[in-house]
């Protein structure tokens, strides 16, 4: 089978397990015999080689990733869109696809599917792992944001008015069919549905791993030593993440006299102001012998990671759609400790799989894993 996809982003340029996701995906169903290309965004294009196969680097994002520049939104967005649009028709004409499945869409135009829905009737599929279709444009988000400053606003007012008149002329955004859409947690599907943004007939397609990586390690590892516990984060670091709520619960575990039995390396980059204030935290609760830092490491160093370790902490409070890291953890023999947000309910089952904590409750993490130092046997049962 002929499949094009269409996302925003595409590895080694990502932002996180979506965008990995779709990597994975295309190499196996390639693997099966299908003949699979990539259409997505230009950003960094000049960083990778000359020659990738079947991705297609050529797309205008929205905006850049890290700042709005509200000029570019009159001077270049109406020509970025015509070349997005030229774009998109000559490699559906040049691939001749059966299928177009949509990805990721996060500042890409919504016109793109909406084209493709017209150009290839009944043939446009979508899978959603995460809430674009009812987030709000990027134009729309820094057009209705006031100016920080009296002056600010006083100016961007009645450019403000122009974008909004511009966006209304054009239709934009445009209502998608979303005619063949997959979910990748029903806590997704049944948002979606609600707030109006897909059909009622949207399906749930569970996502998965590769778990040969984190498997390999497990035969050869030694569990839960000395009465200790080495607790792992990996991701991304921003507040939405919760890292600081797991610095909050070994400060708590500090308290009690028990935080010499704990150790937490937190694995990943992110916002730099984050990071510092992670880093501040750690001294302020005095725990420099506890914690360590480890900057972001190539996706295939992972697995041999999470075999040093013997708890992953979820600790997300936004409600992630379905979290690969939890499952990358579990296929490598972790006991999780995990947030009940977003599809995370419909995987962690409290006292069977996992150890779970409302999100946010620090003092909820803490009891968990004194909880876990208490019980032995309960560790290994849930692993």
């Amino acid at each position: 089978m002929r499949l094009l996809f269409l996302t925003n982003l595409y590895p080694p340029h990502e932002i996180g397990g979506y965008e990995q996701w779709c990597q994975e995906v295309a190499v196996r169903l390639r693997a099966k015999g299908h003949s699979v290309s990539i259409l997505t965004s230009r950003l960094r294009r000049v960083d990778l080689p000359d020659s990738e196969p079947d991705v297609i680097r050529t797309l205008h994002l929205q905006a850049d990733l890290y700042q709005y520049r509200p000029i570019d939104f009159f001077l270049k967005r109406a020509g970025q869109e015509r070349f997005n649009k030229r774009e998109l028709r000559r490699v559906i004409d040049e691939i001749n696809p059966e299928l177009l499945v949509v990805w990721g869409m996060w500042n890409l135009s919504l016109n793109l599917p909406y084209w493709a829905e017209q150009w290839m009737p009944g043939r446009v599929a979508y899978f959603v792992s995460s809430y674009w279709p009812d987030d709000i444009d990027i134009h729309a988000e820094y057009w209705r944001l006031p100016g920080n400053r009296a002056l600010t606003e006083l100016c961007k007012k009645p450019a403000r008015a122009l974008a909004f008149a511009q966006l209304r002329r054009e239709g934009y955004p445009p209502a998608l069919a979303f005619e063949h859409a997959v979910c990748c947690s029903h806590y997704v599907r049944n948002t979606l549905v609600q707030a109006g943004k897909l059909p009622v007939q949207a399906a749930v397609l569970y996502g998965g791993i590769d778990t040969e990586p984190f498997i390999r390690h497990v035969e050869a590892r030694e569990r839960f030593q000395d009465n200790t516990l080495s607790l792992l984060f990996f991701g991304t670091l921003i507040p939405s993440k919760g890292v600081h709520v797991a610095l909050e619960a070994l400060g708590l575990l500090k308290q009690r006299g028990i935080s010499e039995q704990v150790s937490l390396t937190i694995l990943g980059s992110g916002h730099p102001d984050y990071e510092a204030r992670l880093h501040t935290m750690v001294d302020t609760l005095g725990l420099q012998g506890n914690v360590h830092f480890v900057k972001r490491i190539p996706r295939d160093e992972i697995p041999l990671w999470l075999s040093r370790c013997d708890v992953f902490l979820f600790t997300s409070s936004w409600a992630e759609p379905m979290a690969r890291t939890v499952m990358e953890a579990m296929a490598a023999g972790l006991l999780v400790i995990g947030s009940e947000v977003g599809g995370q309910v419909e995987m962690l089952v409290n006292g069977e799989n996992a150890l779970t904590f409302e999100a946010g409750d620090a003092v909820g993490l803490a009891n968990q894993i004194a909880y876990v130092l208490d019980e032995p046997e309960l560790r290994l049962r849930l692993v």
